[in-house]
C-alpha cells in the first residue's frame, strides 16, 4: 500500500471537486467515541464471525511491533477486546495481519503479509487460528512461500488469498492462491513456489508507475464469482468458474468514479462490494447488479481521525447498518503515520 505525493496531491483536487456535493457523503464518527487503546495499531482486515460479532486484524507495524500483531474482536454491544495473539515469523520474530476470514471448517485463516516486516521474499503465508468450542486453541502456520499476502476470502471448501506481488521482473504482477482446506494438514506447511505454483489460478499486471501496487481486496458473492481489487490501477475485476474450479470468464468488472485506489473489500448480503479507498481517503460501494459505484464517505486529506474522519483506511465492511473501517494509518507520500489510531463507524440510516 503504497503511493506518493501524486497520489496526495490527487486526492487534494478530488475532494476539492466534490465539496458542492458533500452533504451527500455519510460522516463518520469514532469508534467507541475515543481513539484505540496503545497496543492497537495499524487495524486492517475485517471478517464477521458465526458468534455474530465482528474480528479485526491489528497488524502493529505503526507501532514498529512494539506490540504483537493480533486478532481483535468487538462484540454486538461494542466491546472491544483480545481475541488472539498470532504466532511470528521464525526469521522476523514479528506477525503481521491482514486479511482474515473464517472458512467451513470452522477455524480462522489469517493473511501474515512479512513484506512489511523484512525485504527477503517468500516470507509471507497464511496462518490458522484453530477454533475449538468458540475459542482460539492454537496458531499454525499453513501456508509459506508468498510475498505480500493481502486479502482472503472463502467459498465452500477453498480459500482464495490475494498476493500483491509476485515478484516478477519487468512488469508489475500479482494474483490469487486458491487453497482447498483438504490439503492444509496440521504441522506441514504447504509452500509455494510462485508464478508456476498450480495453486496460482490468475494473475495480472498493474500498469500505474504512481501505485505499483495489485491485487488487495478479494471477495466472492453469493453466486461464487470472485471479485479482486487492483490496487494501483483503480480496477475491479471479476472473475466465473466452471463447476470444477476452472476459470470461466474474467473481465475488468468496473472502474470506480473518483476512487483513487482499491484497498481491501468486503462483500455484504446483497452483493454489494464495499471498498476502501487509502489513497483518496474514502469509502465507496459498488452495486453488483448495475455496476454503479458511488463515494459513502470521504474524508480530507491528512486526516489523523480523531473525530472519527478517516485516516487511510484500509478495509471497510458492513456490519447491520453500519459499515466498521480500519483505518491502517500508514505514512505515505507527505501522508505521515500518527500516535491516533481509529477505527471509523459509518451509518447508513
Amino acid at each position: 500500500m503504497k503511493t506518493n505525493f501524486i497520489v496526495l496531491l490527487l486526492s487534494t483536487v478530488c475532494w476539492a471537486l466534490i465539496g458542492c456535493s458533500t452533504s451527500d457523503l455519510k460522516q463518520p464518527v469514532l469508534f467507541g467515541g475515543k481513539p484505540l487503546p496503545e497496543s492497537y495499531n495499524s487495524p486492517d482486515g475485517c471478517t464477521i464471525g458465526t458468534d455474530g460479532c465482528l474480528y479485526v486484524s491489528i497488524n502493529q507495524v505503526a507501532s514498529a511491533w512494539k506490540y504483537p500483531g493480533k486478532i481483535a474482536r468487538i462484540l454486538p454491544e461494542g466491546k472491544l477486546e483480545d481475541f488472539f495473539v498470532l504466532p511470528v515469523n521464525g526469521k522476523t520474530g514479528k506477525s503481521a495481519p491482514l486479511g482474515l476470514v473464517f472458512a467451513s471448517d470452522g477455524n480462522l485463516y489469517v493473511s501474515d503479509n512479512q513484506s512489511f516486516c523484512t525485504g527477503e521474499p517468500n516470507q509471507a503465508g497464511v496462518i490458522r487460528v484453530v477454533i475449538e468450542n468458540g475459542k482460539p486453541c492454537h496458531g499454525e502456520l499453513v501456508v509459506s512461500g508468498l510475498n505480500a499476502s493481502n486479502g482472503i476470502t472463502r467459498w465452500k471448501n477453498w480459500l482464495y488469498v490475494a498476493e500483491t506481488n509476485l515478484g516478477t521482473s519487468g512488469k508489475y504482477t500479482s494474483g490469487v492462491y486458491r487453497f482447498s482446506l483438504d490439503e492444509l494438514v496440521s504441522g506441514d506447511t504447504l509452500i509455494v513456489t510462485g508464478v508456476n505454483d498450480p495453486h496460482l489460478i490468475l494473475s495480472f499486471e498493474t500498469k500505474s508507475k504512481e501505485q505499483a501496487v495489485g491485487a488487495n481486496g478479494i471477495g466472492v458473492d453469493s453466486q461464487g464469482n470472485l471479485y479482486v481489487n487492483n490496487f494501483g490501477d483503480v480496477e475491479v475485476m471479476k472473475y466465473t468458474f466452471d463447476n470444477e474450479g476452472k476459470i470461466l470468464t474474467s473481465e475488468v468488472f468496473c472502474r470506480p468514479e473518483g476512487a483513487l485506489s482499491l484497498d481491501g473489500m468486503q462483500i455484504d448480503k446483497d452483493d454489494n462490494l464495499w471498498i476502501a479507498d487509502f489513497s483518496g481517503n474514502a469509502v465507496l460501494v459498488v452495486d453488483t447488479k448495475t455496476r454503479t459505484s458511488r463515494i459513502v464517505a470521504k474524508s480530507k486529506p491528512f486526516a489523523i481521525g480523531e473525530n472519527g474522519e478517516l485516516d487511510t483506511p484500509s478495509e471497510c465492511i458492513r456490519w447491520g447498518d453500519k459499515v466498521y473501517v480500519s483505518n491502517i494509518d500508514l505514512s505515505s507520500g507527505e501522508q505521515i503515520a500518527d500516535k491516533i489510531q481509529t477505527i471509523s463507524v459509518i451509518s447508513l440510516k
